[in-house]
This record gives structure tokens, sequence and C-alpha cells, in this order.
């Protein structure tokens, strides 16, 4: 008699970002002020893409599995880009911006990814929430 067993692994397709956003945010603005060229910015106003209650500007950093292949390093890339200019993120902060680091991957059961102490402390340090996002579509 044979036997199954299914073992899922770690996340897939995953990709990192720091997202800033604000309804008056000027991407090309912030571009200047952090000195970084953001992979993605949205002006303010409805967008035909989010809900029509979202309309807030954008600017993100994303690293995808193109840049880099794990998600340790994903992060790396994103945290290592802001973390020069923690100053001006926690000015931007402080003034009403919306700041923080997204972890987006493809799941299955029991997928698992995990994250340093030294990740959470950097990310901390930050002052910056994380969020997780998974997809469970069939791949």
């Amino acid at each position: 008699m044979e036997q199954y067993t299914h073992t899922e692994g770690p996340w897939v397709l995953t990709d990192v970002s720091l997202t800033i956003e604000s309804p008056d945010l000027e991407p090309d603005s912030l571009t200047s002020m952090l000195g970084i060229t953001p992979t993605d910015t949205r002006m303010p106003g409805p967008s035909r893409w989010r809900p029509a209650d979202d309309t807030n500007g954008l600017w993100i950093l994303k690293c995808n599995d193109r840049i880099s292949d794990t998600l340790d390093e994903q992060i790396d890339y994103v945290l290592s880009a802001i973390e020069p200019k923690s100053q001006e993120l926690q000015r931007l902060i402080t003034s009403g911006f919306q700041a923080y680091l997204q972890i987006h991957g493809f799941v299955g059961n029991g997928a698992t990814f995990r994250l340093s102490t030294s990740t959470l402390e950097r990310l901390a340090r930050l002052g910056i929430p994380l969020k997780v996002s998974q997809n469970a579509n069939e791949r």
C-alpha cells in the first residue's frame, strides 16, 4: 500500500515593498527628499485599480524574485535602502504620512516563512508596521 504525504515549502513568488502614502503625497518631491528612486508611484486621486475611497498618493520601493531569490534578501534590499533615511522617514510619519513594509507571496497548506530577530529589530528601529498578505490561489 502506498502512502502519500504532502509537505508544503516556503512561500513562493514573494515580494517585499516599502510603501509610503498620503492624500497629499507628491511622488517626485518625496523621491528628491529621500534620494531613492521608487519602483512605483501614484499621484493622489481616484484610480481604476483601487477601491473608490482609496485616493492616497503612493511611493513604493519593491524588491521581488526578479531582483533577489530569497525573502530574506528581498527584505534586506528594501531595509538597506531606507535605513540611511530613517530620520526623513520619521519626519514623514510625524507629519501624517503612512509608511509600512509589506511582504506578499503565494502560499499553500502549511507554507511558512521566517523572519530573523535581526530583521525584526531593524524594522522596529524604523518604527513602521509590517503587513503580511498572501495569495492562496492555485498555482
